[in-house]
């Protein structure tokens, strides 16, 4: 047990190296370099989308049409040229149309596509669509719409109804979909899983860069036998624990500043896209984030890069190079990539009991746990049992890192094997 001058030398220690490698970080021009391309690319994901929509709109698609039943049903689609928001140039050829020919003319761009109506169209022949553009889902969803309004139109008028009676049964019911869990105010389900999936995403980055960073600077420093020097006069302990929380300081500033970039961006949306001339009206709906949101994140990001950074320092301190590193810290990045690969599952049910357990291992609650958070889908006994997991894990590894480092980071010539490594930990 260290005694209480041994613990306040140890954290006097690990305050100057922290402070060092911090201010190390912040004063590198591609810090403000990098800070300041956060906010440019929040604004470029909100206008490039939007600005690209608006001009396939107004530029249009051409589709030539190949009719080839009896009924001319293609000529009811001339009803409703703009579908779904997207504009069509619908231009009829010749039923006896070689697909060749067409396929030629998809090659050479002068057509987007083309769409054959087989003879039996009506009686449930397949409609078929190829174009250079079948991977859009507005495109595919606009035509199809296309289609069924014209293969209903002519159905109708085989039974004899009215243009009235046909466009009253082809009406669209209007559909609303929000997420809610009862405990708050409902809101968009695709913005609340848009929002949680970038929290996600960020987190996730965050803490495999800095982490990483962590890895890089202990290896480095290792490599250049500047280590030696400094432990000769700083505890190994409090070396490792200044790193990570210089490094880990940087990160929690830049992200609080891409934070509150992002919360001015988001609620002047429209502004913004009415300053690159876009329509902003009726902007995608994203739900409110308060205090306790940037909270949550804020906690979980700095828990979670501490629980990585301690075991990316182990790691540095275990091998020589970067890349020795590289396979040393597979297991470590297989721990942070499987919560991502589960990121739907959590999305998709985020109160079942996957999803709860998934939010409680302390592996994965720094990325998944905000997002479930975010989705008003988790009390505050779990908020508290998740966090408190995440805190004695994080005090294990930090303990476990730290029986690593102080062997590893002074041990040169080949990678130590797992038998070497434990007895590190046992002996230390």
């Amino acid at each position: 047990m260290l005694s209480k001058k041994g613990g306040s030398q140890m954290t006097r220690q690990a305050f100057i190296i922290a402070r060092r490698e911090f201010l190390e970080r912040v004063r590198n021009k591609w810090f403000a370099i990098v800070t300041i391309l956060g906010p440019i690319g929040m604004v470029a994901a909100i206008v490039l989308p939007a600005y690209l929509s608006v001009r396939s709109v107004k530029e249009g698609f051409h589709v030539q049409v190949v009719d080839q039943s009896e009924r001319d049903v293609a000529d009811m689609m001339d009803i409703e040229l703009d579908a779904r928001g997207v504009a069509f140039k619908l231009e009829r050829v010749p039923p006896q149309t070689d697909v060749a020919i067409l396929e030629g003319r998809i090659r050479d761009e002068k057509i987007d596509g083309y769409l054959i109506f087989p003879k039996d169209v009506l009686s449930g022949g397949k409609v078929m669509y190829r174009g250079d553009n079948a991977t859009n889902m507005l495109v595919t969803k606009g035509l199809s719409s296309l289609v069924d309004f014209a293969v209903f139109r002519t159905r109708g008028k085989d039974m004899g109804l009215g243009e009235i009676q046909i466009a009253s049964l082809f009406q669209k019911v209007e559909f609303e979909s929000k997420q809610t869990t009862g405990q708050g105010e409902a809101t968009s389900g695709t913005a609340s899983f848009v929002v949680g999936y970038a929290v996600m995403f960020v987190l996730y980055i965050a803490i495999l860069l800095y982490g990483v960073a962590v890895l890089r600077s202990v290896i480095q420093e290792k490599n250049n036998r500047v280590v030696e020097i400094m432990v000769s006069s700083v505890r190994p302990i409090s070396l490792m624990l200044g790193k990570v929380v210089g490094v880990g300081c940087v990160g929690l500033l830049q992200l609080t500043l891409w934070g509150l970039m992002a919360a001015i961006i988001v609620g002047f949306r429209e502004e913004v896209l009415g300053l690159f001339g876009i329509p902003g009206a009726g902007a995608f709906e994203l739900p409110h984030l308060g205090g306790a949101d940037f909270a949550i994140i804020l906690v979980y990001f700095f828990l979670g890069y501490f629980f990585y950074a301690a075991l990316y320092a182990a790691i540095g301190a275990m091998v020589n190079s970067e890349q020795e590193a590289q396979q040393a810290q597979t297991p470590v990045m297989l721990m942070l990539i499987i919560p991502v690969l589960c990121v739907q599952i959590v999305a998709g049910d985020p109160r079942g009991g996957v999803a709860e357990v998934l939010t409680q291992i302390p592996f994965a609650s720094p990325v998944l746990m905000p997002m479930r958070f975010l989705l008003d889908a988790v009390s505050t006994a779990e908020i508290l049992a998740s966090i408190g997991i995440l805190l004695a894990s994080l005090l294990g590894a930090v303990l476990l890192a730290a029986k690593v480092y102080r062997v590893g980071i002074l041990s040169y010539g080949k990678k130590p094997s797992f038998r070497e490594v434990w007895s590190w930990i046992r002996n230390s």
